[in-house]
């Protein structure tokens, strides 16, 4: 497991067990909670069982973990947002999975190019769609203005994927079909994001805005979010907006079909109060301003510069 990449608030830790010399099971906790990975016999090859305080979270087959697994990586600090290229389901199978057969003489799933097994939807093979998508852009924009809308996406590749399960929004209870709003992040610098917002969907799919670019126009913003000159050629803007129109119908099939791996009524937004609640500092790093690195990897700047007592009615 890469360490330095983990980014749930519990460690994993493996349990030593003797079913040497072809394991069966291994067990682990994490956090409070107790994951198990059983060897399952079958004709089409490697297959596995993974449990999660005894509860079976997935089987070979499944498009995704079950509800618990998603729940426990919201109670351990996970924000699609903040954690950009991961999601639940690559956290499974990407790090506790190798690190649950780690010392397995077999590989205990067979995995697609992607790190998931068949048929799992996950952020992976999203933001692959996400690039196949901009590249089929060159094929639709030309031009130097097409160009360089092109190149703008090109360095603005989709990191995140956050649904917002707002209650006065209608959402699909059933897994049947679309529901809820949904944020596109996309960036190379987790500072400055462009995010795409898709509304509630209706007949005509989900009408989608640009968010968090405040004040500035939508060129500047997409341009200097992908590290571009900021002043867009003339004729941008327009070239811009419908690439955007193009790009968000071509993902909204997939996202549809993601959004339904996804249990709906989990919160994976939380404000800057709830995420500072409960966590410990970890390290000061120098600069300007200063910054608290937490336990769960999020930076706060301090003011180096404390404001009197007095200013604040001191005796």
């Amino acid at each position: 497991m890469a360490l330095d990449a983990w980014i749930l608030s519990a460690p994993l830790r493996v349990l030593r067990q003797e079913d040497h010399p072809y394991r069966e099971t291994t067990l682990a906790t994490l956090g409070r909670h107790e994951l198990g990975l059983c060897r399952r016999a079958t004709s089409a090859g490697p297959a596995c069982e993974l449990f999660l305080d005894g509860r079976s979270i997935f089987l070979p087959g499944a498009a995704g973990p079950e509800r618990a697994w998603f729940e426990l990586c919201r109670e351990l600090g996970y924000e699609p947002a903040r954690h950009w290229d991961w999601d639940p389901a690559l956290i499974l199978f990407q790090q506790v999975v190798p690190a649950l057969a780690s010392d397995w003489h077999e590989p205990p799933l067979a995995l697609t190019s992607q790190g998931v097994p068949e048929g799992v939807l996950s952020l992976a093979e999203l933001r692959q769609t996400f690039a196949e998508a901009v590249a089929a852009l060159r094929r639709e924009f030309s031009g130097p203005v097409g160009a360089k809308v092109v190149e703008t996406f090109e360095w603005l590749p989709l990191r995140a994927v956050v649904f917002h399960d707002d209650v006065q929004l209608p959402l699909d209870f059933e897994g049947t079909g679309p529901g809820g709003r949904v944020s596109l992040w996309l960036g190379i610098h987790h500072e400055r994001p462009v995010v795409l917002e898709g509304q509630a969907p209706a007949a005509s799919g989900r009408r989608w805005t640009t968010g968090n670019i405040e004040a500035r126009a939508p060129s500047e913003a997409f341009l200097s979010a992908a590290g571009l000159d900021p002043e867009p050629p003339k004729g941008f803007e327009a070239t811009l907006q419908a690439a955007l129109d193009s790009l968000c119908h071509w993902m909204e099939a997939p996202l549809d079909a993601y959004r339904r791996t996804y249990p709906v009524g989990i919160s994976w937004h939380h404000g800057r109060r709830e995420r500072l609640l409960g966590r410990t500092i970890v390290d000061v790093r120098a600069g300007d301003p200063p910054r608290l690195v937490l336990d769960d990897g999020t930076e706060v700047a301090i003011d180096p510069e404390p404001v009197p007592f007095w200013e604040h009615g001191g005796i």
